[in-house]
């Protein structure tokens, strides 16, 4: 368990400076339009929705460590194709985003080939009864690491930082990755399936007819489909419509994962204790009052940076407890021999909501433009998110309705 503690410590820059705000200030650096940043930061999740599970197939047939393997050396791999993009400025101007996607993509795959059989490697050595606790002190613990370094970072940025600056950033998190297989060898495999394997499809069904499974898949996909995107909106807004700079932005990420760190410190417990579902719900406040908070800047006189900053602080909390919430409900339901698929159609399920989210808000802020009142249709798609996030409190009687005979279940498999 602490190899995977010191795993994640090590592995996790390059996807936090991909989600986390510093590919975001690395393509606006180079001029990129609101639209197509959105476009470039949600083309890989949405890829990834349909990778998950043929990858997951494939781990639990080659073993889940081998994947894992491969999956670190293609994400140091991509990681350079993205630093290498910024060098085609001046020669090939036209290559610069064709060789950052295919990094992302490659990226991508590496991330796929790791994260997909993450869970179902640990579930052989967390006792479930801790699951929630276990999970909230790694992901506590990396968050720390990711927060020392966005907050060095944040002081060597400036408000227009220099382009090399974020190329050596970027190799910093490169390396990082490459330390992670020196703790992940030491992590034991999981024992092979004593079940016969199925193919894929028949992989996919058989997890789909898992209790409450299904309903709890739908549930989420609304859910991410709201909520998947708010922080980069967050992001645009500040920087574009607030004019931020650059090193402010990183103060709102340090802001995000000070309030995931408080999430996965103390919320673990509060999962363990009252349950996924009511947690859901306080997570749909959560979205809710961060989404409103930062349009409310205008009517109460408040800074955008202070406004910004209290924003992430609360989407960090929300997010990292939503994190937690999700991770216990998929340790109950994602029983048996086809644990792993189900695990890659949760991981599948939220890919696909965050990159669907992307790009219809890209498409909306392509037709909108300024052409709002005050230029600013960043503020007014966080309201309507808000808004929305509250509505959708009515789809958690999709767990509802089969959240009895699930707890059946569970009980009834751990009394076997």
């Amino acid at each position: 368990m602490r190899s995977a503690i010191f795993s994640q410590c090590f592995g996790m820059l390059t996807q936090q400076m991909i989600s986390g705000g510093m590919l975001l200030l690395y393509l606006n650096a180079m001029g990129m339009k609101p639209a197509v940043i959105l476009l470039v930061l949600n083309a890989t999740p949405f890829l990834s929705s349909f990778l998950s599970i043929p990858v997951a197939w494939g781990a639990d047939r080659f073993g889940i460590k081998r994947f894992g393997n491969w999956g670190n050396f293609l994400m140091i791999l991509g990681t350079g194709c993205i630093v290498g993009g910024a060098f085609l400025r001046d020669t090939e101007p036209e290559l610069v985003l064709p060789a950052i996607l295919a990094g992302l993509v490659i990226h991508m795959f590496g991330a796929a080939f790791f994260n997909t059989g993450w869970f179902s490697l640990l579930s052989h050595i967390v006792p479930g009864e801790y699951t929630g606790r276990f999970f909230g002190v790694i992901r506590f613990s990396w968050q720390i690491v990711a927060l020392a370094f966005f907050i060095l970072s944040a002081f060597l940025f400036s408000a227009r930082t220099p382009i090399w600056m974020y190329q050596a950033v970027l190799c910093a998190g490169g390396i990082s990755v490459g330390c992670r297989y020196f703790f992940y060898k030491d992590i034991p495999n999981a024992p092979p399936a004593e079940h016969r394997p199925l193919n894929m499809v028949k992989s996919v069904t058989s997890a789909l007819t898992l209790p409450g499974f299904a309903p709890y898949l739908a549930y989420l996909f609304l859910l991410i489909c709201v909520t998947g995107n708010c922080q980069d909106m967050l992001r645009l807004s500040a920087i574009r419509n607030c004019g931020l700079g650059d090193n402010q932005i990183l103060f709102l990420t340090v802001g995000s994962m000070l309030g995931s760190l408080t999430g996965f410190k103390f919320m673990g417990r509060l999962v363990d204790r009252l349950g996924p579902h009511k947690v859901f719900l306080l997570c749909h406040v959560g979205f809710a009052l961060a989404l409103l908070s930062f349009p409310a800047r205008v009517l109460c006189g408040v800074p955008p940076l202070a406004a910004g900053i209290v924003t992430s602080v609360i989407l960090g909390l929300t997010s990292s407890t939503l994190s937690l919430t999700t991770t216990s409900q998929s340790f109950q339901l994602c029983r048996g021999a086809q644990r792993t698929i189900a695990y890659a159609l949760v991981s599948a399920t939220q890919s696909m909501g965050s990159g669907l989210s992307g790009f219809a808000l890209a498409a909306l802020l392509s037709h909108m433009g300024t052409s709002v009142p005050g230029g600013n249709p960043f503020d007014l798609i966080l309201i309507g998110l808000g808004v929305f996030v509250l509505v959708q409190i009515a789809a958690l009687r999709l767990l509802a309705q089969k959240r009895e005979s699930v707890e059946d279940v569970v009980i009834a498999s751990a009394v076997s």
